[in-house]
């Protein structure tokens, strides 16, 4: 049942990389009846390949570390479908002045387009930023120590429409959370530049797909391909799937005959 369950884990590690190919010209020396065979690795060390006990220390290092990243990637998609669905909620909330719209990309991932008037209403609000920060509840570290937080924003600008303030607010940050100086920048350049607003917007809003994006890639290539071959040598280096990997374990010669080569 051990070995069984180290290595499913290994087969869900490298599923996601199955059309990419990330192994360089590194070369795996074996040792097999007496006779010598090379293999291309991932991007483990030669120290790491010496025997299967450094083969699978190495395993252990990288799967290890890859479950904190796998962690804090997955953790991020039900927050955003927390977020998703409050901008959804807000959208039927509050006040609105209607009429023209800002003309947001469907990028964004609104609900709706947001109404010039509104977002005019929230810019011509008087406080400034340092004042927002010291009148406005502090429901977190950042907002303790003078960064501007979602809340005491909200909290300035509560007689506006909820769905702009939060447009507002993310076209400065990707979070919940914002540097009060470049908050500040951002919203002398919001009213000296009606599109800026929308631009800085979309460029927020792809900045956080994307830097879950590439985490997710990260896990896939490099962690996960890493894992499923330092696993191979480390256990079964004489299975004749080895060269092969991911595709091996499915088409041939198939995850079913590891057992015989387990060692």
């Amino acid at each position: 049942m051990y070995r069984l369950s180290i290595f499913c884990l290994c087969l869900l590690l490298a599923g996601g990389n199955a059309f990419v190919n990330t192994r360089p010209n590194l070369q795996l020396k074996k040792s097999s009846h007496n006779t010598k065979t090379t293999k291309a690795l991932n991007v483990i060390p030669e120290a790491f390949t010496d025997t299967p006990e450094t083969a699978r220390t190495y395993f252990y290092i990288w799967f290890f570390g890859g479950q904190g990243g796998a962690t804090v990637a997955l953790g991020q998609f039900p927050k955003q479908f927390s977020k998703f669905k409050s901008l959804y909620d807000m959208s039927d909330e509050g006040p609105t002045a209607a009429g023209e719209t800002v003309g947001l990309s469907p990028l964004c991932l609104y609900p709706r387009d947001i109404c010039k008037a509104d977002v005019d209403q929230v810019l011509s609000n008087k406080l400034s930023v340092e004042q927002m920060v010291e009148k406005g509840p502090k429901p977190n570290y950042l907002s303790e120590k003078g960064y501007l937080c979602f809340d005491s924003f909200a909290d300035a600008n509560k007689k506006c429409d909820p769905l702009t303030i939060r447009a507002v607010f993310d076209a400065m940050s990707t979070g919940d959370n914002v540097d009060p100086s470049i908050a500040q920048a951002k919203l002398d350049e919001f009213r000296s530049d009606p599109s800026a607003f929308k631009n800085s917007l979309l460029k927020q809003k792809l900045a956080g797909f994307s830097s879950i994006a590439f985490l997710l890639f990260l896990l896939g290539p490099i962690v996960a391909e890493t894992c499923i071959e330092a696993a191979s040598f480390g256990w079964f280096p004489e299975w004749p799937g080895g060269d092969n990997l991911p595709w091996s374990l499915l088409i041939g010669p198939g995850f079913w005959t590891i057992p015989q080569y387990w060692i």
